[in-house]
């Protein structure tokens, strides 16, 4: 019971409040607006009317929700791809085996053999890992990383049963207490990189790792600070197509129900992201040096898995699109849950985002880890109900 109160600590941390800025009862504005110019009439002619021209619609294909009262946009299919306890980080290996990080301290493989879209078999992969918030494949290795309380892991199969066999310590003494270190992903460059919590609601921890986004070069053991001033930024992905990185970030809880609102940045080297001073616009005094977020979502609603499409089987203008797993709230009434839908604009160096619901959960239904498989479905985990869904477009194959 004890550790089952931590971790609803720890997740209770990735959905925070604070007076807003803007209007406090929703994230403040990314559109930009201008006023209307008059411009002259046409003359009228006696011409002849335009021939009307037909722009042809695409179809919507048939579709499937299994999850009664999740609400999808038409054309795409929610299943339950498999029943497991409590997923909380996700990840692919080459041969479509899906890697899962559950509550218990396991580490799980599923495997669709017949690609129907749901897992015909699952195993143990490793186990004993206290509170496992992420994981991830290194490529070229094979080798899983598991990121669990206060440190990482690297796992081996080396006979190739399906079970790790071989283990080795990558880093550990990572701070910890309210929140922890996060999911994990590898970037472009190589390098492993981890998001970190502050080990409290809102304090300055003498110790610079906490609150931020840690890399690892796994091949030298180099290892440094890529940014700071994050709260608990749960997870991290990389843009398919420039490699930028983003995280989402949840604020502090001691500042009230309407705020500060929950975060998509958008994360360069070196960047401070203002915890704990600096909110939603970051236009409080000594925040001038800080880099506000791109996107907003609502005040404790927990903005947590985030993955970018970079597929062809969802219509086209969801290419390049970010995803955000919005988890909910146990300390603020009637948080809507589902997954939300960025789509960025470049703006300078970084980029202004639009956001809209993509899916939206019923109650009780809380989604934490999300990612993108190799058939470019999207795999979302719910931490109450113990259930992985895959989201695709059409009837599942």
């Amino acid at each position: 019971m004890k550790r089952f109160f931590v971790f609803i600590t720890i997740l209770l941390a990735a959905c925070q409040p604070a007076p807003s800025t803007a209007n406090p009862a929703s994230p403040p504005s990314t559109f930009t607006s201008s006023a209307p110019t008059e411009t002259a009439l046409p003359q009228r002619t006696a011409t002849p009317p335009a021939t009307e021209t037909v722009t042809p619609t695409a179809t919507v294909p048939p579709s499937t929700v299994e999850l009664e009262g999740a609400e999808v946009p038409p054309g795409f299919s929610l299943i339950k791809f498999a029943d497991l306890p409590r997923p909380t980080g996700f990840a692919f290996d080459r041969q479509a085996n899906m890697y899962v990080t559950s509550q218990d301290g396991n580490v799980y493989i599923l495997q669709d053999e017949d690609q129907d879209g749901r897992a015909d078999s699952w195993s143990t992969f490793a186990s004993g890992y206290y509170f496992p918030l992420g994981v991830a494949i290194h490529a070229p290795s094979g080798d899983v990383y598991v990121s669990y309380q206060g440190a990482i892991t690297v796992l081996r199969d080396t006979n190739g049963d399906g079970r790790s066999d071989e283990k080795r310590l990558l880093v550990d003494h990572l701070p910890f207490d309210r929140h922890q270190n996060d999911n994990l992903e590898f970037g472009p460059d190589g390098w492993l990189y981890v998001g970190v919590g502050s080990p409290c609601d809102a304090c300055e921890d003498p110790d610079p790792r906490s609150a931020s986004i840690l890399r690892f070069n796994v091949e030298t053991s180099e290892s440094e600070i890529f940014a700071t001033g994050m709260r608990n930024p749960f997870d991290i992905a990389f843009h398919p197509e420039t490699g930028d990185l983003f995280a989402t970030d949840n604020g502090r809880d001691d500042l009230g129900m309407e705020g500060p609102f929950e975060e998509l940045n958008h994360i360069v080297p070196g960047g401070d992201y203002g915890y704990p001073n600096c909110w939603n616009e970051q236009d409080q005094p000594g925040c001038e040096n800080t880099i506000p977020p791109i996107a907003f979502f609502e005040s404790h609603s927990s903005a947590d898995g985030v993955d970018f499409y970079s597929g062809e089987s969802f219509p086209a203008e969801y290419r390049g699109n970010a995803f955000v797993s919005i988890f909910g709230s146990w300390l603020k009434a009637g948080v809507q849950t589902g997954v939300q839908r960025v789509v960025l604009i470049p703006q300078g160096e970084s980029y202004r985002a639009e956001t809209s619901w993509f899916v939206r959960f019923p109650a009780g239904v809380m989604p934490l880890p999300l990612v993108f498989g190799p058939d470019h479905a999207m795999y979302v985990g719910d931490y109450i109900n113990d259930a992985i869904y895959r989201i695709s477009y059409g009837l599942p194959e």
